[in-house]
């Protein structure tokens, strides 16, 4: 075992495989524990940033520094006008004013990006009167452009004004929000301004014009006394929060999800699904390779012959086939869809594996410490298990690791076709290619973030086990063959 050791250390491709197999197994145990997100593909989950939002370490490129990551601040006075009377208790902005009178506070945010995807300026009005308040909420940009965004008065007072106000209870908290995501022309003097056509991109569009450049931006709440009797007013402090385009490790996708997410829970499933199909495959091979090559003649034949028809079949084709007939008969209602997606692949992918493991076992056979255990009296069990056995674990264990680069690709390549896990289940590399793919030409240079992390995973994993396989057959099957 030492000289196996030290032959297999003594292997560049060996150790920088290892290397890499053991990086992706971290990301698949470790990796999930490090989000909060338990399913992306959750519309609970959507909208942790904006849609297409770049890696937060992408803003070290030109063309991405501008972009704001997501942010959540409290904006304080700034600054007060009118002939109101305005303080401060510690919790809320307190407006004393006479009938007539009228108090603007402004509140005002240093932005030091380009616009975000959304975002929500929200406070807490509480009017104390007999009578009734208006209460303006008006943005203004970096260029001192105002958008008079809300407007709200008591109910008998609606008629009076020709633009969309909403209701303001008297006596009572009236939470405030604006956000271009929910204004709209039965509510917003601004949204109700524009042309038809416009209105419904406003949420697109005010972002942009609010928040376009960096700046100061101003959050300006006018309190305005309509009644005849003296009014209190309380204002709490405006919060901002805004969806960024800048977010996280990898980004967002086009729902606004976390790639990290989606990556990391695809990683764990990939590889779960590809060792266990993997081990899957070589005992079926192995059963079948070791019945075939040790006991020959017709079973031999009938054996060869079934893998050969089953080598004739394009293999794809048939396991969407199955897959669909599952499906459409019930039987996948039945099995979890990785349970089914495991045994198809399993039942289908065995044929290489038994060739490979009947030529190694006829080569075996024949060998002279063979001969010499069956001449003293040694049955087939036992043959197999003290003399071809052990002398195969090479190819065995080179293999299996040559099937999960296989497993790996065909259920990437079904889930990428829609045919495999979908988008309305959980992550899978292969339908996190499919979906950036599909959702490609609206995409900001085509999210490379959302592409290459399962891509390149998919190459790298398989070139990994690849060579891994073939440092365990140069080293053990030798080895093993040879008796030492």
């Amino acid at each position: 075992m030492n000289r196996v050791l030290r032959d297999l250390l003594h292997r560049k491709s060996f150790i920088i495989s290892l290397a890499i197999l053991i990086f992706f197994v971290l990301i698949a145990v470790i990796g999930p524990m490090t989000t909060p997100y338990k399913n992306p593909y959750s519309s609970s989950e959507y909208y942790v940033a904006g849609p297409y939002a770049v890696p937060s370490w992408a803003t070290i490129f030109p063309q991405y520094k501008d972009y704001p990551p997501d942010m959540s601040a409290t904006l304080n006075l700034t600054s007060s006008s009118g002939n109101g009377q305005v303080s401060y208790n510690g919790s809320y902005y307190v407006v004393y004013l006479k009938p007539k009178q009228s108090a603007n506070l402004t509140f005002t945010l240093d932005w030091k990006y380009s616009y975000p995807y959304s975002f929500t300026f929200s406070t807490k009005v509480i009017p104390y009167t007999t009578q009734g308040v208006q209460v303006n909420v008006y943005g203004v940009n970096t260029s001192g452009y105002k958008f008079f965004l809300l407007s709200y008065v008591p109910s008998i007072y609606q008629f009076e004004y020709n633009y969309p106000t909403s209701p303001l209870n008297l006596n009572t908290p009236n939470p405030i929000s604006v956000s271009p995501s929910t204004l709209n022309p039965s509510d917003s003097p601004y949204v109700a301004s524009l042309p038809y056509s416009q209105q419904a991109l406003v949420g697109l569009q005010l972002p942009v014009q609010l928040m376009g450049k960096p700046g100061p931006v101003s959050v300006i709440v006018s309190v305005i006394n309509i009644g005849s009797t003296p009014a209190k007013v309380y204002i709490a402090p405006i919060h901002f929060s805004d969806l960024g385009r800048a977010f996280g490790i990898l980004g967002t996708d086009d729902n606004g999800a976390s790639v990290y997410a989606e990556y990391v829970i695809g990683a764990r499933f990939d590889l779960e699904l590809s060792v266990v199909a993997s081990i899957l495959i070589v005992g079926i091979g192995l059963i079948f390779g070791l019945i075939a090559g040790y006991v020959g003649g017709k079973t031999d034949l009938v054996l060869n012959s079934l893998t050969d028809f089953f080598l004739t079949i394009p293999g794809l084709p048939l396991l969407i086939s199955l897959e669909t007939v599952f499906v459409v008969t019930g039987i996948a209602a039945k099995i979890s869809k990785p349970v089914l997606i495991l045994l198809i692949i399993g039942g289908l992918s065995w044929m290489g594996t038994m060739k490979i493991i009947r030529s190694v076992t006829l080569s075996v056979r024949s060998r002279t410490f063979v001969e010499a255990s069956r001449a003293m009296g040694g049955g087939p069990f036992h043959i197999i298990r003290k003399h071809i056995l052990p002398n195969i674990l090479g190819v065995v264990f080179a293999q299996l690791a040559y099937d999960v680069p296989v497993v790996i690709l065909i259920e990437s390549g079904l889930d990428f076709l829609g045919f495999g896990i979908s988008l309305s289940e959980f992550p899978t590399w292969g339908n996190m290619l499919g979906a950036a793919t599909d959702a490609a030409s609206s995409a900001n240079s085509f999210a490379w973030w959302w592409v290459i992390p399962p891509g390149l995973s998919i190459v790298l994993l398989s070139v990994a086990f690849y060579y891994f396989g073939t440092a365990l057959q140069d080293v053990l099957s030798p080895f093993k063959v040879r008796g030492e």
